[in-house]
């Protein structure tokens, strides 16, 4: 029930790409985060997320097209469960003449440890970063993080950034 209720605030006090005031935000949310999916990306997700339901295709195809935006040379996974599919995915999208890490953290151990190997171009994706009150409490002390500069909570995906010459800001995006 509690969990509904974090859903409930966070769709009420979330914005679309038109309640955000940093550029980098807003192209992130129009190109990729709000992109409607064409028929043969609809036809090429896994069957496993077609079963899992609307919201594990949304998040599949989001980080498809995350992916395609952001080029990476690593990708590093810090966590339980990772999919087969989204590794095939990750691996299809990898680029080697870019020295970005990509970062994909589904774990409700402290993943701080992390902010040690990050630099400038490193992109975090935390899986459901309010799931329960472990996720919620380092996500919340994520964001207070010094080296932190910007944060995208989309309540089942947060993303964090690390741009320099960037004023530190956290976005609540409806997702």
């Amino acid at each position: 029930m509690q969990f509904y209720l974090k859903y409930l605030r966070h769709y009420l006090i979330s914005h679309s790409r038109h309640g955000t005031h940093s550029p980098f935000v807003y192209k992130l949310v129009d190109e990729v985060l709000y992109r409607k999916p064409t028929v043969e990306q609809l036809d090429a997700v896994p069957l496993f997320y077609k079963r899992a339901g609307k919201r594990a295709i949304k998040k599949y195809l989001f980080l498809e097209r995350f992916f395609g935006t952001f080029a990476f040379k690593t990708f590093k996974i810090r966590g339980k469960l990772v999919q087969q599919d989204l590794l095939e995915l990750f691996g299809q999208i990898r680029r080697d003449d870019f020295p970005r890490v990509i970062y994909y953290i589904d774990t409700d151990e402290d993943y701080l440890s992390v902010l040690d190997d990050v630099d400038e171009h490193a992109i975090l994706i935390i899986e459901e970063p309010h799931a329960s009150k472990n996720h919620e409490k380092y996500w919340n002390l994520l964001k207070q993080a010094e080296k932190v500069v910007v944060t995208i909570d989309l309540f089942h995906l947060g993303l964090v950034f690390f741009k320099k010459g960037q004023r530190k800001e956290d976005f609540v995006i409806r997702f």
